[in-house]
């Protein structure tokens, strides 16, 4: 246990950069996952515009 409390601040820098990485690598993952939402919304608009053209033409 003496490890941890070293005057050094390893462990700050170290508990610094690993919440650095941890934190990129959400930002990472909910990017993505908003980027594949959007695709999806907008490929629903289209197919409804295309149904709903559809429709009309043959009504």
């Amino acid at each position: 246990m003496g490890f941890i409390r070293n005057e050094r601040g390893v462990m700050l820098a170290v508990a610094i950069i690993l919440l650095f990485f941890v934190s990129l690598f959400l930002f990472s993952l909910v990017s993505w996952h908003d980027s594949i939402q959007r695709t999806y919304d907008s490929l629903e608009t289209y197919y409804e515009n295309e149904t709903v053209r559809t429709m009309k033409r043959n009504g």
